[in-house]
């Protein structure tokens, strides 16, 4: 029988949004992971990205906008949630002055490990070496097959 695990740290992303890990991959065979998403009032949005990996995006509190490349925007609130296939690429981001929050169910697992170790990066790195960064970070987006396919949604 498994038991509750003390909740996890919360970490930082190179957006600015916070992360904290719920249930590792490491605790499901690397077949899910669950992250706790916190987006930030009146945030921008990251450009459109698509991965190898089902992402499930249920929002807790809060109201998230939320596009497809090439489909229009769309927000969901508390209590609704929206499904990314792996192969399509999208952008999210709060555009409310309340902070939105999010339960992210990704499989296979693998964004989990994607976060810790840009979080890793973000906390040794030095801030005004952003080229270095912005290497480091596309090395890991591939790793993870997280490819970024498109400009952030104009506003």
């Amino acid at each position: 029988m498994n038991t509750p695990t003390s909740p996890a740290a919360w970490l930082n992303t190179l957006t600015g949004t916070r992360i904290r890990i719920s249930t590792p991959g490491s605790e499901t065979a690397s077949r899910v992971t669950v992250i706790e998403y916190e987006e930030r009032p009146n945030s921008t949005p990251p450009v459109f990205t698509r991965h190898e990996f089902v992402e499930v995006f249920y929002v807790t509190e809060g109201v998230l906008t939320f596009q497809f490349q090439h489909e229009k925007r769309f927000r969901i609130g508390s209590g609704q949630s929206v499904t990314c296939p792996s192969w399509k690429p999208h952008s999210f981001w709060n555009e409310t002055d309340k902070p939105v929050s999010v339960l992210l169910i990704c499989t296979p697992a693998g964004l989990d490990e994607f976060f810790i170790e840009s979080d890793q990066l973000l906390r040794e790195s030095n801030a005004e070496d952003s080229v270095s960064v912005d290497t480091a970070m596309k090395t890991l987006r591939t790793k993870y097959g997280l490819e970024h396919v498109g400009q952030p949604p104009v506003l």
